[in-house]
C-alpha cells in the first residue's frame, strides 16, 4: 500500500489520524516505509504490555534459575509486526478492518527475503484502540504473541 497519502492526511487538516482501528495500523506500519522505529509497546493493551513485562522479568534468569549474563549475547528483538527482526520488508499489504464494536482485526501480509508472511493484528477499544494480540497465520510457523510471550515455547528462560 502507497503510505504517502496516509502522510498528507495530518499535515491537510492539521492534526494526527483519526481514532481508528486502521489509524492505529497505519501508525505502525507507516514508519517501516520509511525505516523508522517506533516504540510499539505503545499501542498494546495492558494486558499485551504486562505480557511483556512478565517474558522480561522470566527471562532475567534461566532455567535452573541461575541470573543470565548481561554482557551475553542476546536473542535478536522480535517485532510480533514482522514476524521477527527489524529486517527491510517488501510488497507490504495492510487490509481494512473488520470492526465488531469494540473488537477489530485486519490481516497483513509482507515479504521478507523472498518468503511470504501473513500475519493477523487483533484489536480493542478502550477509551483508545490498541493492539490484544498479534498471530502469525500463513506459510510456516504458527504462533500467538501472547502465547510466546506467557510460555516460552523456544525455551529460552
Amino acid at each position: 500500500m502507497d503510505w504517502t497519502l496516509f502522510g498528507l492526511v495530518p499535515m491537510i487538516f492539521g492534526g494526527a489520524p483519526a481514532d481508528s482501528p486502521r489509524a492505529l495500523l497505519d501508525e505502525i506500519y507507516r514508519p517501516r516505509q520509511s525505516g523508522q522505529q517506533i516504540n510499539l509497546e505503545e499501542h498494546y493493551t495492558d494486558h499485551l504490555q504486562s505480557l511483556v513485562v512478565y517474558n522480561l522479568q522470566a527471562n532475567v534468569v534461566d532455567a535452573s534459575g541461575v541470573q543470565v549474563d548481561p554482557g551475553a549475547p542476546g536473542i535478536p528483538a522480535f517485532n510480533p509486526f514482522l514476524n521477527g527482526p527489524e529486517t527491510p520488508v517488501d510488497a507490504l499489504f495492510v487490509s481494512e478492518p473488520i470492526v465488531q464494536g469494540d473488537n477489530a482485526v485486519a490481516l497483513v501480509s509482507f515479504e521478507r527475503a523472498g518468503q511470504p508472511t501473513v500475519l493477523t493484528v487483533s484489536m480493542v477499544h478502550d477509551g483508545t484502540w490498541k493492539v490484544d494480540d498479534v498471530a502469525s497465520v500463513g506459510a510456516g510457523e504458527k504462533w500467538l504473541y501472547s502465547w510466546l510471550l506467557q510460555y516460552d515455547p523456544f525455551d529460552q528462560q
